[in-house]
C-alpha cells in the first residue's frame, strides 16, 4: 500500500512543482529611483530614472539638463548609463 501510494503522489508533486517553478521563472524589473537638485526651487526631486541609469556607466543620466544622483544628496553616486 505503501508503495502505491508513492507511485500516484510522487509523480502528482512533481507535475505540481515543474508547473509552479515554471511561473517563478519570470524577473521582476526594478526601476531605479533617480534625484536631481532643482535649482528653480532650491530641492530635490525624486523621479524614477530611465532604463540602463545605474552606479557605473560611462555617460550620465540626466533630468532636464539635471544630473541624477543615486541619493538625494551631491555626496552621493551619480547615475550613468553605458549607451548615450
Amino acid at each position: 500500500m505503501k508503495s502505491n501510494f508513492l507511485k500516484l503522489v510522487l509523480p502528482a508533486f512533481a507535475i505540481l512543482l515543474a508547473v509552479g517553478l515554471a511561473f517563478a521563472t519570470e524577473e521582476k524589473v526594478t526601476f531605479q529611483q533617480g534625484h536631481y537638485y532643482d535649482t528653480s526651487v532650491q530641492q530635490w526631486k525624486s523621479i524614477p530614472a530611465e532604463a540602463g541609469c545605474d552606479e557605473d556607466g560611462e555617460y550620465p543620466c540626466l533630468h532636464d539638463g539635471y544630473q541624477l544622483y543615486s541619493l538625494p544628496s551631491f555626496g552621493s553616486t551619480p547615475l550613468a548609463k553605458d549607451e548615450p
